[in-house]
């Protein structure tokens, strides 16, 4: 199923609106209610909403998560909270969310270069999801985690650079 869906960003005013988002028992993630209360400094929320049912989940974006996580690159920009809502859930919102993620985060934060997250061992249908959207994963694991060892992923923010073409190619066209 295609979800539509689209990504916003939401300021600390608000986000009391992000408080009745659940998961169901057992899923390796907090409820809205508790991931808001996370103070994180220069943590940044996001809302996601589905265009026909609206609210469908959140997320939290953190630009100095290279300070927090040694296996991090200095440019990457940590995915923290992942949440889509229970009620939204086998809906294809997840798998929306990670095909947009990395041109709305590369555009929220054009000094990064990768997206980084992880995802707990425990956790294949999410890992799934992260993959299926070209989310990479090189054996990494990250053993710090609250909830068990993680699955380091990440993706790139930027496009690919284009070849360019120049007077002096090496094509046997050239002349």
């Amino acid at each position: 199923m295609n979800a539509v869906i689209s990504l916003v960003p939401i300021p600390p005013e608000r986000l009391h609106e992000l408080a009745g988002l659940t998961q169901y028992a057992g899923q390796y993630a907090n409820d809205g209610a508790v991931m808001i209360r996370d103070d994180t400094p220069e943590l940044s929320f996001h809302a996601i909403i589905d265009r026909e049912r609206g609210l469908a989940g959140m997320f939290k974006l953190d630009p100095l998560y290279p300070e927090r996580h040694d296996f991090a690159h200095p440019t990457d920009l940590g995915l923290r909270g992942m949440l889509v809502d229970s009620a939204f859930q086998g809906l294809g919102i997840g798998g929306a969310v990670m095909a947009a993620l990395p041109a709305y985060a590369g555009a929220l934060y054009p000094e990064k270069q990768r997206l980084v997250l992880t995802v707990n061992l425990l956790n294949p249908i999410a890992y799934r999801t992260y993959r299926g959207a070209g989310f990479r994963d090189e054996g990494q694991i990250y053993s710090g985690g609250s909830r068990g060892p993680q699955h380091i992923l990440w993706a790139d923010l930027r496009p690919p650079e284009r070849p360019t073409c120049s007077e002096k190619s090496s094509s046997p066209r050239s002349g």
